[in-house]
């Protein structure tokens, strides 16, 4: 299957999730339109992913230039695989006792890390983006949504 292929059959099956969810949850009841209920967040959500399978499905369709350059699997794929489920499982465990901010920033600088080309590394760059992301999250949670994240032992 080469990777149009595969790009094209993904967008698919999604577009089809996201039409199922989207009309599974047209029959949840809602209370009133100013009210996020249960009901308005899976079609937010089903609305989301249908825009994003639509958007795949046409770049997919125009693309001109041919993506299959596919490589064989290696011993590298399987290591990258287990090493993000290791980074994911340190950041689970550091998020409550350490704090959102400080324990999200170690996770995106160490995954931004671990997946960029060796060749084109910015450990500055990698850095700033690791610590400003969770900063903002902090804030738009904090004071805009007023439901404030884990502060951990640290206090921020």
């Amino acid at each position: 299957m080469t990777n149009k292929q595969r790009d094209l059959l993904t967008s698919v099956i999604f577009l089809a999730f996201g039409a199922f969810m989207m009309s599974c949850a047209v029959g949840i009841r809602k209370t009133i339109a100013s009210d996020v209920g249960s009901g308005y967040v899976p079609m937010f959500i089903a609305g989301c992913m249908i825009v994003v399978s639509v958007a795949k499905l046409i770049i997919t369709l125009t693309r001109k230039v041919p993506t299959d350059n596919i490589k064989p699997k290696s011993d590298d794929d399987l290591i990258g695989g287990i090493g993000t489920i290791v980074l994911m499982l340190l950041y689970m465990a550091m998020f409550q006792p350490v704090g959102f901010v400080l324990s999200s920033a170690v996770y995106l600088f160490a995954q931004i890390l671990w997946l960029s080309d060796n060749t084109n590394r910015k450990p500055v760059l990698f850095a700033v983006i690791a610590v400003a992301v969770p900063l903002a999250v902090d804030l738009l949670f904090a004071y805009v949504i007023q439901m404030p994240l884990p502060q951990g032992v640290f206090g921020f």
